[in-house]
């Protein structure tokens, strides 16, 4: 016997399942919007410093573009004095006092003497100093200070390093680009006293050439990736996170971190440390996120040592330089304080909801149960056919009033509209079955006659093509015979070629159909349908013209055969015997063209609006072979891919289709 229970505690448990689950839910989404909206604070957070960051360092490797620039139109212009050294490193040392972000400004001249104006990368001594190596001194090192008005003053270090600045990196750099460009960092060869320059430098070169156009040398600006890592530390310093360049293979160019990004060894084999291998934990977690997303602008949240921590990066390819990628990592501290005052608040507001809902629900049922035991005794006796029973009239509640009211008209006319909608329901039940009979009656006769048609005549075509082959084989010495042979070979390719239209128009039209899109070697395709094409006529040769190292081109590869197939038989309908039909497949862009061109009489200006249309020809069609499928089919296929098809014609000098269609799919990234 099923357990029964009192109306009182089944409204109240009743309430409560309903009002708990709300609440709770309720409490939950406010706590993932505080949590999401917190995440969405942390990346607006990132993107501002990010964003100030990114600012900072595009003009910090602005500046060396800028530095070379205008070196090489001073040499060009005659204001570069490279025959007076002393006042060469003057105008060296004047530009590099005006950027204080470089490291070097320096001329290597064609004879391999090197002139430059510096401030060390490496300790707290950072002012201006003179580098000199001068075939007269035997191409030894020297570093002098100087005072504010760019004069030499006194020799702080000299190494007799036979330095010859042709062999430099950033000078065969210059040589070889012939332009500004900038060479990849590389180990300072100073080898001075202090140990200032022991560090390593990338920067931009070029060749500067005088007013005649005679080779001077090369001029370069230099940053130290030391004090690039200094730069990135002051700028993190207020955000409290941490920043980091890092070029395309993953190797640090500069951090803002206690660790080094790279190691010079006593044996020359300096390395740039990789993100992924640092010895900061934060730097390598961020290194690793990075690889595993794979993109190049992003955000990821990562977790080292119990904290979270928030990764912004963005790649940035430098004028006529690397692509480097720049890293932002903020600590969860800076972003989840409002989070727990939010999680707190939600927790005091449920409870205090859930308290509410327990009284309300004792309450809606002190003033429910009552009534509603008096509706039931009613109810009660309806269901056994008293329709004349009498309804209770006293209740405090309005909406059971207006419920007595409605089952008091319900009782006298149930038993009427009971019956009258079992007849519409039988009527409409009939209707439908019969509808639905018919329907599938059609579908199954269209499915029987596609299957029909696809068995009974491309069997006997096929038999007929066969027949026809043996038979060009047999009457080869017989042109008459050969000729009546090739024609039924012709004649069955293109009614073969027909009901592929007609099948391939049926199946691109269905509701259900979808591409299957593939990468297609677009050279492969065009050579199978040339060699397919080649049986629809052998009065017309195909010249085909085909772009090298074209890309894969993403898309259907059977109905694209189909498209150029259709275009060709086409082009070989109009086109006069002993003329040839022109297919030329190139790149525009992101585009794939392909262009079929035949000599016929074109196609008027006033039919060309409707030839894509179905079964719609133009005048020049009458007496050709064709149902009006072919250009139809073509627009569609094209359409389907994302692609256009146009036309371009000049009567009597023929007709000029083009097809474009992207390499990559507008769907695809």
């Amino acid at each position: 016997m099923p357990t029964r229970v009192a109306l009182r505690t089944f409204l109240i448990c009743a309430l409560l399942l309903v009002l708990l689950p709300i609440i709770t839910a309720s409490g939950w989404f406010f706590y993932r919007s505080a949590y999401q909206a917190t995440e969405q604070f942390a990346q607006q957070l990132a993107g501002e410093v990010s964003g100030r960051i990114r600012e900072k360092v595009i003009a910090f490797f602005d500046v060396p573009q800028r530095v070379v620039a205008f070196n090489v139109e001073q040499a060009r212009a005659g204001y570069l004095m490279h025959r007076h050294p002393e006042e060469l490193v003057r105008q060296l040392l004047l530009q590099i006092r005006q950027q204080p972000q470089l490291s070097f400004v320096s001329v290597g001249m064609s004879n391999g003497e090197y002139f430059a104006g510096s401030r060390s990368p490496v300790g707290a001594d950072k002012d201006l100093r003179m580098l000199q190596a001068r075939i007269a001194n035997d191409r030894a090192m020297e570093i002098f200070r100087v005072d504010d008005a760019n004069q030499r003053g006194e020799l702080i270090s000299r190494s007799d390093i036979h330095f010859d600045a042709r062999i430099r990196p950033w000078f065969k750099a210059g040589v070889d680009s012939g332009t500004l460009s900038w060479y990849a960092p590389y180990r300072y060869f100073v080898n001075d006293v202090q140990g200032a320059y022991a560090s390593m430098g990338m920067g931009v070169s070029a060749s500067i050439f005088d007013e005649n156009g005679a080779f001077i040398g090369v001029a370069s600006a230099d940053v130290a990736l030391s004090q690039l890592s200094d730069f990135l530390k002051t700028m993190t310093a207020e955000s409290g996170g941490l920043a980091f360049l890092a070029d395309e293979a993953g190797e640090m160019l500069a951090a803002s971190t206690k660790e080094p990004s790279f190691h010079l060894d006593a044996q020359k084999k300096d390395y740039r440390v990789k993100t992924v291998h640092s010895e900061n934990p934060v730097l390598r977690a961020a290194g690793l996120a990075i690889d595993a997303k794979g993109m190049p602008d992003g955000n990821s949240f990562i977790e080292v040592n119990g904290t979270r921590h928030l990764v912004h990066w963005w790649s940035h390819r430098v004028s006529q330089g690397p692509k480097m990628t720049i890293g932002v990592i903020l600590p969860e501290s800076q972003f989840n304080t409002p989070l727990r005052g939010v999680l707190r608040n939600i927790i005091y507001l449920t409870l205090a909801v859930m308290l509410a809902s327990i009284l309300f629900a004792v309450f809606v049922t002190n003033r429910v149960v009552r009534p509603m035991a008096a509706l039931s005794e009613w109810a009660a006796r309806l269901t056994t056919g008293d329709w004349h029973a009498t309804a209770p009239k006293s209740s405090p509640i309005r909406e059971l009033l207006s419920l007595v009211d409605a089952m008091n008209y319900m009782a006298g006319h149930m038993k009427q509209h009971a019956q009258h909608l079992e007849q519409v329901v039988a009527q409409r039940t009939a209707e439908l079955e019969k509808a639905m009979g018919e329907i599938e009656q059609t579908l199954t006769d269209q499915r029987q006659f596609i299957a029909m048609l696809s068995h009974e005549v491309r069997s006997p075509l096929a038999v007929i093509d066969t027949a026809a082959q043996l038979l060009s084989f047999r009457l080869k010495d017989d042109p008459a015979q050969l000729a009546v042979a090739e024609r039924i070979r012709r004649g069955s390719a293109r009614l073969n070629n027909f009901f592929d239209n007609c099948l391939t128009q049926d199946r691109v039209d269905s509701q259900n159909f979808a591409l299957q899109p593939s990468p297609i070697d677009v050279g492969q395709m065009v050579s199978w349908v040339i060699e397919s094409c080649a049986q629809l006529s052998t009065d017309q040769a195909i010249e085909s013209e085909i772009a090298p190292d074209l890309p894969p081109l993403y898309g259907d590869q059977v109905l694209l055969r189909i498209l150029l197939m259709n275009l060709l038989s086409n082009a070989f309908k109009y086109s006069p015997a002993g003329t040839p039909v022109n297919l030329r497949v190139w790149r525009d862009a992101g585009l794939c063209c392909f262009a079929v061109e035949d000599c016929g009489s074109g196609i008027p200006a006033e039919e060309v609006a409707f030839i894509f249309q179905k079964y719609r020809r133009g005048r020049a069609a009458e007496g050709k072979p064709g149902a009006g499928l072919g250009l139809a089919l073509v627009a569609r296929i094209a359409a389907l891919h994302g692609g256009n098809v146009t036309v371009q014609s000049r009567e009597v000098q023929g007709t000029r289709f083009i097809l474009e269609i992207a390499f990559h799919h507008p769907s695809k990234p």
